[in-house]
Order: C-alpha cells, then structure tokens, then sequence
C-alpha cells in the first residue's frame, strides 16, 4: 500500500514540475506532439487502427516495438523513411523526458526519506526531553 501511495505522490511530483518548470514542461510537448504525430500518421498511413498507431508510435519511441506489427502487407516507402526519422527525432526526445522524469522521483523520494528522518529524530529528541524533565524531578 505504502508502494502504491508513494507512486502516486511521484506522479504528482512530475505533474508539478510539468506545470512549474518551463523546459520540463517544453519537453513533454515536444512528446505529446511527437506521439501525436506518430499515431496519426500509422493510423493513416501505416493502416493501423488509432489504437494500434498509438501504441506503435509510443512502443517505437520506448524502443519497445516490433517493426512489422501484425501486418499482413509490407509497409510502403513513406512509412518505413518516416519510421526512420521518427526514431531519430523521438527517441532521443524520450529518453531525455524518461531521464529528467527519473530525477524528479529520485529527489521526490530523497525529499521523502529526510522529512522522515526528521520526524524520527524530533520524536527521538521528544522522548530524550521526556525523560531528563523525569530524572530532573
């Protein structure tokens, strides 16, 4: 549980910093744009349906994508010149989003693990008072 509530507080650090940082914030369009781009135009003119285009488009620029995805014909000329400069332009722009995405979750969680060693030792320094105002009694 503990798992799950930390991920959803470093989806809010990303969303956050989309909102406040400003070349952050230019990055993800620039992949919003590019993902959109790529699933309309397999969903065009690579034959796909929107859905198929769309996970092809994201699953090129993951590099997780198989090239000829359940096509029985083999893909035209523009199709397969466009995946190439696809690949060139967005995965380069993904893997920059994926890395600066991970620097907000790793200084999320180190946020995190101070304010819980903060806590620790206030409650720490709280029993210590504790017991010197007993003692002292």
């Amino acid at each position: 549980m503990l798992e799950l509530l930390l991920s959803l507080k470093f989806i809010y650090d990303i969303v956050m910093r989309l909102i406040k940082d400003k070349v952050f914030r230019t990055l993800g369009l620039l992949l919003f744009i590019l993902v959109l781009v790529g699933t309309l135009f397999f969903w065009l003119v690579g034959g796909k349906t929107f859905l198929g285009g769309l996970a092809y488009a994201v699953g090129t620029l993951s590099m997780n994508s198989p090239y000829n995805l359940n096509q029985n014909t083999p893909p035209s000329t523009i199709v397969v010149i466009f995946k190439i400069i696809y690949i060139f332009i967005g995965v380069g722009v993904y893997l920059i989003f994926v890395i600066e995405a991970g620097k907000t979750i790793v200084a999320a969680h180190h946020d995190f693990e101070k304010k819980m060693a903060e806590r620790k030792a206030a409650r720490k320094a709280k029993k210590a008072a504790k017991q010197a105002a007993a003692q002292n009694k």
